[in-house]
């Protein structure tokens, strides 16, 4: 055995060297694709962008309690005991403005809102007092809907107004930001590589080759040094220095090659089909055109907005009224000042409906924030107007 193993040694490179693991890769430059934290979404700009949107465009709206006459019309009742906590004060803290940003702030990341309602001994709501949704727990006992405030209790279903997005099971509401976390999470990395490109001199990696055999150490402190003297933006046009026979290969591409621009702009439109948002409000108006923006505005309205809006009003025109009071008092957005278009639009619909006399002119001055005149109360029809019966009963 010992002639064979003096034979095998001979025809062994003993001098070859063990295959060592190496730390230099190309993995440390990109960050984990699988990882997603919702807490950092709103630091995504397009993210952030349409829930701002959102958040400011319902609480901006003007909001007030009204009473339904017996024809048909609606009165602002100035003198309800809910007008004064929608219209001007929830509670301590808040006002109506920021309120309702924040019920939106959660609706639209969370998926869910919670309000405590805080009644009187009568019954009636004094305090509208928002609750962190990370608090809530939603229980169904008999048939029953409970709500469970870490801290505070278990309170019935008619004492919390719920708003939520859409749902599985009809009670909870999924939240967008959670659904859709791939698309969020790939803005994110696409932020984070510019990030760290650009960081690294827009050079995210390169290789420094040499025909001598390096240890670990010599490995680790060549990336070292050769990191901290050339890899910052600020020492991207640095002459770089080689010694011991090292030669320098780049391996980077360009933004343009790897289409980092297309890349984010891919994000924002993703951001813009998860809220549902056009994306000239989003700052993105590649694909906008005078014309078509007046038509996303109004479709941003009517698509986007009234949804959120119809929910908020439903619910609390259900849990805020007494029974006898639903379908006679309600509470109501104005979004007439969104809906308008251009000064000469306006005029134009404000004269045909001045002229066919199902507006008054004091009407009209109101819809344009504007004090009423005197006799502006009138209605006008045109005189060479008739019905059909009548041309056919003068000939």
């Amino acid at each position: 055995m010992s002639i064979l193993t003096d034979i095998r040694n001979f025809f062994t490179f003993t001098n070859q060297q063990p295959k060592e693991k190496r730390s230099i890769g190309l993995q440390s430059i990109f960050p984990d694709a699988n990882v997603f934290d919702s807490d950092k979404a709103l630091t995504l700009t397009s993210v952030w962008c349409a829930v701002r949107l959102l958040s400011e465009s319902v609480s901006s709206l003007p909001c007030s309690v009204y009473t339904k006459q017996a024809n048909g019309d609606k009165v602002e009742a100035t003198d309800d005991r809910i007008y004064n906590l929608i219209k001007y004060k929830p509670n301590n803290f808040q006002n109506k403005i920021s309120f309702f940003e924040y019920i939106m702030m959660c609706i639209c990341t969370n998926g869910n809102s919670y309000v405590q309602i805080v009644r009187d001994g009568g019954g009636s709501p004094t305090v509208l007092m928002p609750i962190d949704p990370d608090k809530v727990e939603v229980m169904i006992s008999e048939g029953e809907l409970f709500y469970s405030v870490d801290g505070a209790g278990v309170f019935d279903s008619a004492d919390i107004l719920h708003f939520k997005t859409i749902t599985e099971d009809g009670i909870v509401g999924l939240s967008p930001i959670d659904q859709c976390s791939k698309a969020i999470n790939y803005g994110l990395n696409v932020e984070e590589f510019g990030s760290t490109f650009f960081k690294n001199g827009a050079k995210p990696s390169s290789v420094l080759s040499t025909d001598r055999a390096l240890s670990e150490t010599a490995i680790d402190r060549l990336k070292t040094s050769f990191n901290s003297s050339y890899s910052k933006l600020s020492q991207s046009n640095s002459t770089i220095i080689l010694e011991e026979g090292l030669t320098f290969k780049p391996i980077s591409i360009s933004p343009e090659q790897a289409q980092f621009l297309a890349s984010r702009q891919f994000s924002i439109e993703e951001v813009a089909r998860i809220f549902n948002v056009p994306p000239h409000m989003l700052k993105d108006l590649t694909k906008s055109s005078f014309n078509n923006i007046e038509m996303q505005s109004q479709e941003f309205v009517t698509y986007t907005l009234m949804p959120y809006i119809t929910r908020i009003e439903a619910e609390m025109n259900l849990k805020l009224f007494r029974t006898n009071e639903l379908g006679k008092k309600f509470i109501e957005f104005n979004v007439n000042a969104l809906l308008r278009g251009d000064v000469k639009s306006r005029t134009e619909a404000y004269k045909t409906a001045i002229t066919n006399g199902y507006m008054s002119i004091n009407e009209v001055r109101r819809k344009e924030n504007l004090n009423s005149i005197e006799g502006g109360d009138e209605h006008y029809m045109q005189l060479n107007m008739t019905t059909i019966k009548n041309i056919g009963d003068a000939s």
